[in-house]
């Protein structure tokens, strides 16, 4: 039996071995790069983060090694006792010569960098309690501290009469028992000795505290350093040209402890990051990179080590190292880089390879080639109807092919291309596709609709295109068109047609849209703010143009909506005095120095989402019948919406007493100061001093009539 060679079974064959080949050349290029990614940067990273971590210990190991000082000057006699003991040599420490001990003190401030204070507590021991607590004499009690200044000086004080200084929880947590031997460390805190100071001025310090005792076991007392990390003020400053590492020192909450910007601000807060008194020293950056705050989640979660993040679409590579153990408890040091930034070295394995699955390719499409050459036409063909049809375009192309299912494929193309060939002569493209996915070829025809209808038109459009080069004013017009369009079209209107500068908008055609009023009372406001925006661009102001103001109508109603003109040119568009109205309204704000005019029928069904004014009751050109307008001048819930509520009030009381002939009390209502830049206050404020001089006719309702469209 002969096997007839189809499309299906010819691409199987070729896009199966080259898809097999392909996949095996990606395979070996992806766990190529992720490896080398992974080995080159985790080293530089870990590296990195190891340099860190010994800086930040050797900054804090400052006040160990004070401490450790101490001792040994103190075994060394070096700091010596005023009188001896007049108890138990092991129950009462003999009190300090205090001007000696200041001097040590004092020294080795100065030859320890990075020490804020040296603290020494003393009181007399007499026993621990059942919980290990010390138990100290009535007696003996006293502190000595050496600190240095933000300014730099180095002074002293000694505790007070009136305050125990061995109640402070630094004393009471390495006198106990379980602790001693052992060097406490505190988290990061503002330092007490800038209490007085702005908070924003305070140094971030930890300390370090522990129980000394002498040979014979007798208590000297409990000394605390104080330390400032060099390393924690420059870490998140620190930035290399053109190295786009970015290292922090956070916490496993996931909190800073390293600024970001200078101006970041040091808060108490607990581990969700609210304000807590009880909670840790930490930093609030202002703002906060999407990588950084990716590293932070990941060690939120738990996590240390290597890592990928994705942060706004870019991914990176993330390191986390515990830093100061003992000392920090928690902390980590973080680095945080683009992957892209290690890909460089990779260029070149990936060109190689690229080039192999290229010359596979090759072969396999030399193999390929005699058995492709019988469908190339056909597919050739079918190609290019397909693009063609893509581009708009549904000229007739031949569908001979000696493979029934090119045939088959050419003529759907084709007879798609019959009906496309008459919907091209449609407006808007959302129409083309719909008659297009009808099937049926358009006729002349109309129906009733209920539709809102928007026109559109630039103020002072021919003073702006005499000033402006042919070139310049082509370019500027397709920014607004483009910008208007998006804003129409972002609430389901459509562009019936752009009548040079202006624009006509129809809602609930071809496609139904719900609450089509409000939606055009949107669009409005979207369209206004958008031409607001291209005006005070960059693109707009480099071109040296002038801002555009847009005027806006606005009505709905039932119209004549459908197909209309020639057998061989049609437009789909809508007629009727409905879309007349709404042209006329647009044109009224240029008599009322108003940016957006509506309806009454529109001010009816969008009332409740939007504010609106009611201007005037005008009886447009053409019309003998009086209609009420309103200006839509904004949303009910904007920033601005109580202020325009009260030009509202005063204007709407003003309009209601000029038509009951109250001019003089009209004209007091607009009298305001929220009315000095209100044109459409002032239009009503000059008619009212007209009618004053010459009152209109006692048949008079209080109409004006258009005389201009």
């Amino acid at each position: 039996m002969k096997i007839e060679l189809t499309l299906p079974r010819f691409f199987a064959i070729s896009v199966g071995a080259l898809a097999l080949v392909a996949g095996v050349v990606l395979v070996v290029t992806a766990r190529t790069a992720s490896h080398a990614v992974v080995l080159i940067g985790e080293a530089a990273r870990d590296q990195r983060a190891a340099q860190v971590a010994r800086a930040v210990e050797e900054d804090l190991g400052a006040g160990e090694r004070a401490i450790s000082d101490f001792e040994q000057a103190f075994a060394a006699d070096a700091i010596v006792r005023a009188h001896l003991p007049t108890r138990r040599a092991n129950a009462e420490a003999r009190p300090f010569d205090q001007a000696d001990l200041r001097r040590y003190l004092t020294a080795e401030l100065i030859a320890v960098h990075g020490l804020t204070d040296l603290t020494l507590t003393w009181g007399t021991f007499e026993r621990y309690d059942q919980d290990g607590a010390m138990v100290l004499g009535p007696t003996g009690r006293g502190q000595l501290c050496v600190y240095r200044q933000p300014s730099g000086t180095i002074q002293s004080r000694a505790s007070s009469t009136t305050v125990d200084p061995t109640q402070h929880d630094t004393f009471r947590a390495a006198a106990q028992r379980d602790n001693q031997g052992r060097a406490l460390w505190s988290d990061l805190a503002f330092s007490e000795l800038d209490a007085a100071l702005p908070e924003a001025r305070r140094r971030q310090t930890m300390t370090v505290q522990k129980a000394l005792f002498d040979a014979r076991g007798a208590f000297i007392g409990v000394l605390r350093a104080g330390i400032v990390s060099g390393t924690l003020d420059r870490m998140g400053l620190e930035r290399r040209a053109g190295d786009p590492h970015r290292l922090f020192i956070a916490d496993s909450a996931g909190r800073l402890i390293t600024r970001l910007a200078p101006d970041d601000p040091y808060r108490v807060i607990d581990q969700a990051g609210r304000p807590d008194p009880d909670g840790d020293l930490r930093v609030q950056p202002r703002l906060l990179p999407a990588p950084i705050a990716a590293a932070l989640a990941f060690a939120r979660a738990g996590g240390t080590g290597g890592t990928r993040v994705t942060a706004q679409g870019q991914a990176y590579l993330a390191t986390l190292l515990p830093i100061a153990a003992g000392r920090a408890q928690g902390w980590l040091v973080g680095i945080v880089v683009p992957e892209a930034f290690y890909v460089g070295g990779l260029i070149a394995a990936r060109d190689r390879l690229l080039a192999a699955l290229a010359a596979i390719m090759l072969a396999i499409a030399v193999a390929g080639l005699l058995g492709a050459r019988t469908i190339a036409r056909g597919v050739a063909t079918l190609i290019h109807s397909t693009e063609a049809m893509r581009r708009f375009e549904f000229d007739a192309a031949s569908i001979q092919s000696p493979f029934g299912e090119v045939r088959d494929a050419l003529g759907s193309v084709e007879r798609a291309k019959t009906a496309l060939r008459a919907m091209v002569k449609y407006v808007p493209v959302a129409l083309v596709r719909r008659l297009y996915e009808s099937g049926r070829d358009p006729v002349p025809s109309a129906e009733l609709t209920e539709v809102s209808v928007m026109f559109t038109d630039i103020a002072d459009f021919t003073t702006h295109a005499e000033s402006l080069p042919p070139a310049r004013l082509a370019e500027a017009l397709s920014l607004y068109l483009a910008a208007a369009t998006a804003a129409v079209e972002a609430t389901g209107g459509v562009v019936d047609k752009y009548i040079g500068d202006a624009l006509m908008v129809l809602w609930n055609v071809p496609s139904p849209v719900g609450d089509h009023p409000a939606a055009a009372c949107r669009a409005a406001l979207a369209c206004a703010a958008a031409t607001q925006t291209l005006g005070a661009s960059a693109a707009w102001r480099q071109a040296g143009l002038p801002p555009w103001h847009t005027r806006f109508g606005l009505h709905a109603g039932t119209v004549l909506v459908g197909n209309f003109g020639a057998p061989d040119r049609l437009s789909y568009t809508a007629m009727g005095d409905g879309v007349n109205l709404a042209a006329r309204l647009e044109g009224l704000n240029k008599v009322y120095g108003t940016t957006i005019l509506v309806s009454q029928t529109i001010r009816d069904a969008a009332g409740d989402h939007f504010l609106f004014r009611e201007v005037d009751r005008v009886a447009v050109k053409g019309k003998s019948r009086a209609v009420a307008i309103f200006e839509l001048m904004d949303t009910v819930d904007a920033p601005a919406a109580v202020a325009k509520r009260t030009l509202i009030d005063r204007y709407t009381a003003a309009l209601r007493a000029a038509r009951e002939r109250r001019f003089q009390a009209a004209l007091a209502l607009l009298e305001g100061p929220q009315h000095a830049g209100d044109r459409p206050s002032q239009v009503l404020a000059g008619r009212c001093r007209a009618w004053l001089e010459a009152p209109p006719p006692p048949t008079w309702d209080g109409t004006w009539v258009a005389t201009s469209k």
